[in-house]
């Protein structure tokens, strides 16, 4: 699985740049070497699309995160095979049950901290929403299983080899969840959009709730903050505020339900590319952008800045 992974990575970053910076700046946000180390792909440039109500916003392509599952995935693969072993075989040798169980229980656990780690490598993270998606579903209850197992184990100690060898299925069906949760969200190009914008005017709250977004702050100048959000069945369009220096932007995000942005301009075939025969089999499919979400984006312009 480890190889498939790999392979998978090594087609996605032809086709995605490493970002080396993490500040906001708006000359020649589209491929300057100095942030990107290099000529964008034509594998990725001929995919993109720049949309005319975002003609003035900058497109700001942040670092591919599917590099940095390998080694988690490899490392908790290898304490989930030596937890098995060490559970089937315990009872014939001199070791406590007790170590199978506990690296059973680590290896997803372990994988689950990586993902969430690792999508704190995106500037204006949301981890806890990472965290509920990996809860989702049918998830928390192998969860809750996984770990209700191994803290009875240690109240009870059962002496029945059945019941620790029945702790192998929810944290291997657990690791497995987490193994394409993680590859399905970090396999796709991932940015943001960003524009210059005064922040002395109060921001057009009104008009913009009244074609479907939500505002989510207190203030109609906000900075350093979300202020509107529109939602969709699997995704939602975040607009947000930041201050670099002496400069205010105005940033466009696209919220995944697992936590983590993708680039909503970007072809299809560039999206979900790591196991994508897996990801379907448990119910992953790559969510469309709503070209209708983008509506109200115009009532911004009047608040654009050089």
């Amino acid at each position: 699985m480890c190889t498939i992974l790999s392979l998978r990575f090594y087609i996605n970053t032809t086709s995605i740049v490493l970002a080396k910076g993490s500040v906001y700046i708006l000359e020649n946000l589209d491929g300057d070497p100095k942030w990107w180390g290099g000529r964008i792909p034509d594998t990725l440039l001929i995919n993109e699309t720049h949309p005319q109500k975002l003609e003035r916003w900058k497109r700001k392509r942040l670092i591919p995160l599917l590099n940095k599952l390998l080694f988690p995935v490899c490392w908790s693969l290898f304490l989930l095979a030596l937890g098995i072993m060490f559970t089937l075989f315990d009872h014939r040798t001199n070791f406590s049950e007790f170590i199978g169980a506990t690296l059973l229980l680590i290896a997803p656990i372990s994988l689950g901290l990586s993902i969430i780690h690792i999508s704190n490598s995106h500037e204006d993270s949301k981890p806890l929403l990472v965290l509920t998606g990996m809860l989702g579903n049918t998830r928390i209850m192998w969860f809750l299983i996984s770990t209700g197992l191994f803290f009875t184990s240690l109240v009870i100690k059962p002496t029945n080899t059945m019941f620790w060898n029945l702790m192998i299925i929810p944290n291997v069906i657990l690791w497995l969840e987490w193994f394409v949760f993680g590859s399905f969200y970090f396999s796709s190009p991932a940015a943001i959009w960003l524009i210059k914008y005064n922040p002395k005017k109060e921001l057009p709250m009104k008009e913009l709730t009244e074609i479907g977004w939500e505002w989510v702050t207190d203030s109609l100048n906000p900075i350093n903050s979300s202020i509107a959000v529109k939602k969709s069945k699997k995704s939602f369009l975040e607009i947000s505020s930041t201050k670099h220096n002496d400069s205010y932007f105005l940033i466009l995000s696209w919220w995944q339900k697992g936590g983590v942005r993708h680039d909503p301009f970007v072809s299809q075939k560039l999206r979900g590319l790591a196991v994508p025969s897996l990801t379907k089999r448990f119910g992953y499919e790559i969510s469309e952008f709503n070209q209708k979400m983008l509506d109200g984006i115009e009532l911004l312009e009047k608040f654009y800045s050089n």
